[in-house]
């Protein structure tokens, strides 16, 4: 085999395993992850990018197929300073946007909650103004092409009253995310 073969070769079966190892998305942590881990600096990490705390179960059950032990007390240590950090009227208005419906029940009993959670549902509703226009979007350019495909006046008149219909109702969305941009933190 020559060294183009073995180096595709060995590129393809990387790719694979790459492949397969993301796939199968359960491992939290890897081995070198776990033998170095400052638990501290995890928690830390988890608690400020609103991750639930519950993760260390899964870093435990990574960690202990090679018979290490999170520290758990380390790791709550950060998670409680680094969710304070995370609870943020900020960023409970981009969990919102971003369509994140479960981030608010990271924060809930956390001492920022209450701007987050306000945030949060005000973010949501961009959120869902923004979904419906895109979907909007993707019907009208359908019933453009429909149009196009048209060829009885009976039809392309359906089909244009469809289409000012939508156009409005973007008009209107438009209107109410502009208003809802107003709540941004």
């Amino acid at each position: 085999m020559g060294k183009l073969e073995f180096s595709m070769t060995t590129t393809r079966t990387f790719l694979v395993l790459s492949l397969a190892l993301s796939l199968a998305g359960c491992a939290s942590m890897s081995e070198s992850q776990c033998r170095v881990a400052d638990w501290y600096r995890v928690g830390l990490a988890d608690g400020g990018s609103g991750t639930e705390h519950n993760r260390l179960a899964d870093y435990a059950d990574d960690c202990g197929k090679i018979g290490i032990q999170p520290n758990t007390t380390a790791y709550r240590q950060g998670w409680d300073q680094g969710i304070v950090t995370y609870c943020t009227p900020y960023n409970g208005w981009l969990a919102g946007v971003d369509g994140q419906h479960a981030k608010a029940a990271v924060c809930q009993g956390q001492a920022g909650y209450e701007g987050f959670a306000q945030s949060h549902r005000a973010g949501l509703l961009v959120h869902k103004t923004q979904s419906r226009m895109a979907s909007n979007d993707s019907e009208l350019r359908r019933l453009q092409r429909q149009l196009e495909d048209a060829t009885k006046d009976e039809d392309k008149r359906r089909i244009r009253n469809q289409m000012r219909s939508l156009d409005r109702e973007q008009d209107l969305l438009r209107n109410t995310l502009r208003y809802q941009m107003t709540f941004a933190p």
